[in-house]
């Protein structure tokens, strides 16, 4: 009788597992994840709309400016001032073009374009996480709507 119990306990755990396993699949069809990106609720953003070039610094460990606002259609010159290779990627994948490592190099000059409104964050693997580093963001508005 004992056994039978043991036999039944293991039936019932093995049954609730894939069940769980069910429900979190059926709940991530479909459903899009993002990485985490910096908490720019609390982030004092550079105004440079109206700027005719507008540039950012890839020193060691940090981007000089690291949050700025810029208009929709405005590129950016990133340049790498630092000792070391960098590189500059979205957070969120395909969300702006990257600059990969290789195109990156000490005395290196790269521009990224852009167009959409909103927020984009950005980020050096080589020296830091989406959250923590080497990070940055450039507010994208409205042309004429800057503050």
């Amino acid at each position: 009788m004992r056994f039978r119990g043991i036999v039944v306990a293991v039936l019932l755990l093995v049954a609730a597992g894939c069940g769980a396993d069910e429900e979190a699949s059926a709940a991530g069809d479909g459903a899009t994840t993002t990485a985490p990106g910096p908490d720019l609720s609390e982030v004092e953003f550079v105004d440079e709309t109206g700027a005719e070039e507008v540039e950012v610094e890839a020193r060691d460990n940090v981007f000089d400016a690291e949050y700025i606002e810029v208009e929709a259609g405005t590129t950016i010159t990133f340049r790498n001032d630092g000792r070391n290779p960098h590189n500059v990627l979205p957070v969120v994948e395909g969300e702006v073009s990257e600059i990969p490592t290789e195109a990156f190099d000490p005395g290196d000059e790269a521009t990224i374009t852009f167009d959409e409104v909103g927020d984009v964050a950005y980020y050096c693997s080589l020296h830091g996480t989406t959250t923590k580093g080497m990070v940055g963001a450039v507010r994208v508005v409205e042309p004429g709507t800057g503050s």
